[in-house]
């Protein structure tokens, strides 16, 4: 039963034809929050059903969407309801409720954004997906300038400002990162926990490799986007250094047999001229996103 005066606390999670899982989930969340919504994201089976009769509040949509719309989704809701903490966790069981305390525990602390990081037990985890998260995690570090270790747990924790001030746009599953480069650009307090993940041989329905590329495209895009002198500056890099190689290779060429390697000479003339164009690109892109971030 809710105490009066305590923060009011909602637990969400986006659930796609997880009808054989969603239902406990929602039971075992209840025990630490005031409502618990899931947000059927176009299911063809019964989650919906299963999950309403758990006792969660469901959020139909028509078709599925992706989880970024339905984590967009989740804090309207949360902002709606006046929540005063919101608990993220996936719908395919590989979250345990029970360690919902320790997230709440961190906001309560003051952070704004709390992670259940898989990393700090990585025991738990089989060595591809390892280091398919180490290598999203060092990208999604470059967007956020930050040192969150599992920048893909979808298990977290968002303050009452947090819910109010981070504004997503991504559709799909890289909305977890887009999330911790919102929370840095808004100046908010991150931390990790560290909490235990289940993997199930029938978990997850999504091909780990193309799931983690898809990721990884759209983290280097909003890298682009965010942080333009970064990225074509150190494109414009490599090229100015593939150019200059390749010029020394002439070089050496001539001076041992007096013979002009001219398509290698022209190879080198179009990197160093895309590294230069790439340098100006990031500048100008980097002058633009600063005018518009001022306003």
């Amino acid at each position: 039963m809710k105490q009066p005066g305590s923060p009011k606390i909602i637990a969400a999670m986006p659930a796609y034809n997880e009808a054989k899982y969603v239902g406990s989930l929602v039971l075992l969340s209840r025990q630490y929050a005031d409502e618990v919504i899931v947000v059927d994201d176009g299911s063809k089976d019964e989650t919906a059903r299963v999950a309403e009769l758990a006792g969660a509040t469901v959020i139909r949509h028509g078709q599925n969407k992706g989880k970024g719309v339905a984590i967009q989704n989740i804090l309207a809701e949360a902002a709606r309801r006046d929540a005063d903490v919101l608990v993220l966790l996936d719908a395919d069981s590989q979250h345990d409720p029970r360690e919902i305390p320790a997230l709440l525990n961190g906001v309560a602390q003051g952070f704004d954004l709390v992670i259940g990081s898989r990393r700090i037990r990585q025991s738990d985890i089989p060595l591809y997906r390892r280091a398919g998260q180490k290598v999203l995690s060092y990208a999604t570090r470059v967007l956020a300038s930050g040192k969150i270790s599992d920048t893909e747990s979808g298990f977290r924790a968002l303050s009452r400002r947090a819910i109010s001030e981070i504004h997503l746009k991504e559709n799909g599953f890289a909305v977890e990162a887009e999330m911790i480069s919102e929370a840095a650009s808004k100046g908010l307090r991150m931390t990790e926990v560290p909490v235990t993940i289940i993997y199930t041989a029938d978990g997850s329905t999504l091909n780990p490799i193309r799931h983690g590329m898809g990721n990884l495209n759209r983290i280097a895009v909003m890298i682009s986007e965010r942080k333009p002198l970064l990225f074509f500056g150190m494109a414009g890099g490599v090229f100015i250094l593939l150019g200059i190689i390749a010029g020394v290779m002439v070089v050496k060429t001539f001076a041992a047999s007096s013979v002009l390697a001219t398509g290698t000479a022209l190879l080198s003339m179009l990197f160093i001229t895309v590294g230069i164009l790439s340098l100006f690109t990031g500048v100008i892109l980097n002058v633009l996103a600063k005018r518009i971030g001022s306003r």
